[in-house]
Formats: structure tokens, C-alpha cells, sequence
């Protein structure tokens, strides 16, 4: 019996591109040069992104600080006295008629909090005022509280405890 050798088939070569014949698909190295491009780009925008949402964030809440603090002077002007004080998120006792329909304290990712402080012996700088009235902003995230006191803060007075960031609007 005459055992005939094993011919195994030849191996296929790439098709060699000649002049005329249209390549199918990428080179792996165009792939990376695309990823590395995509990548360098993104991690470019993020920073700016992320500091643009932090300040559109900052605005909302100025423009809710802002319908609050028009709202407590209106419902002063009609009482002549100041609204009582809240709780984080509540809207105080008899203000509602003086805020936009459906207006809320809580939002997303902060709290309003009215203060209205009684200071007996009154402040040390204005010893005459026994009142000290305020606006807080109740977040967690730090970012925000500080993109709030960078917008608000420059000719008011405030101050930051933990998550609470006051800012003071009247010493009557």
C-alpha cells in the first residue's frame, strides 16, 4: 500500500492592491488614528461642558432666589411685617399668593430655605437691628453652592454652613 504524502492546500495571501482595485473597510491604524483623535476631542470639551452646566445650574437658582426675594418684599409692603420663617423646602406660612403659579421650594438638586432671624441684643455692626432676614440654598452638591455664592455673593452678605449657603437680603 503506497501512502501518498499530505499536501496541505497553499496558505492565502492578502489580496495585493494594485492600481484600479477598490480596497473594503479601514486599516487598523486608521481606526486608532480616528479613536486617539475622538478621545483628545472629548477630553478637551468635557472641562468646558461640565463648568457650562455648573453655571446654567447657578442661574437657575439666582433666578429662584431672586422670584422669592420679590415675593417676600411684595407680601412685606401689603403686612408690614416679614413672612415666618420656613423649613428647607417649605414654602413659608402665607407667601404663596405672592410666588408664580406651581412655584416650588424644593428643585432639582437644591432646597430654598427662608430665614427669618430674630437677634435680640441685634447685630454686632447694627446694634439697632433685631431682624435678620435671609435666602438659603439647601444642596449637597458643593460645585453648585459655590457656583451660587460666585454668582450672588459679590455685594451681599453670606455665609456657608456644611450644605446650607445664607445669603442675607435686608437687616430692617
Amino acid at each position: 500500500m503506497r501512502l501518498l504524502p499530505l499536501v496541505q492546500p497553499p496558505a492565502r495571501r492578502p489580496p495585493v492592491a494594485r492600481p484600479g482595485m477598490r480596497r473594503r473597510g479601514f486599516t487598523m491604524v486608521e481606526m486608532l488614528t480616528v479613536v486617539v483623535v475622538i478621545g483628545t476631542l472629548a477630553r478637551l470639551a468635557t472641562p468646558g461642558f461640565h463648568e457650562a452646566l455648573l453655571k446654567a445650574g447657578a442661574a437657575g437658582v439666582a433666578g429662584d432666589f431672586e422670584t422669592v426675594r420679590v415675593a417676600v418684599l411684595n407680601y412685606h409692603a401689603d403686612h408690614l411685617e416679614w413672612p415666618p420663617d420656613g423649613y428647607p423646602g417649605q414654602v413659608p406660612e402665607g407667601l404663596a399668593p405672592y410666588l408664580p403659579e406651581n412655584f416650588s421650594f424644593v428643585r432639582q438638586g437644591y432646597r430654598l430655605d427662608w430665614e427669618n432671624w430674630t437677634v435680640p441684643d441685634g447685630l454686632p455692626e447694627h446694634p439697632e437691628s433685631g431682624t435678620l432676614l435671609g435666602i438659603s440654598i439647601v444642596t449637597t452638591d458643593r460645585e453648585l453652592g459655590h457656583a451660587v455664592v460666585d454668582l450672588l455673593g459679590g455685594g451681599m452678605g453670606h455665609y456657608a454652613l456644611g450644605s446650607t449657603y445664607t445669603f442675607i437680603i435686608e437687616r430692617p
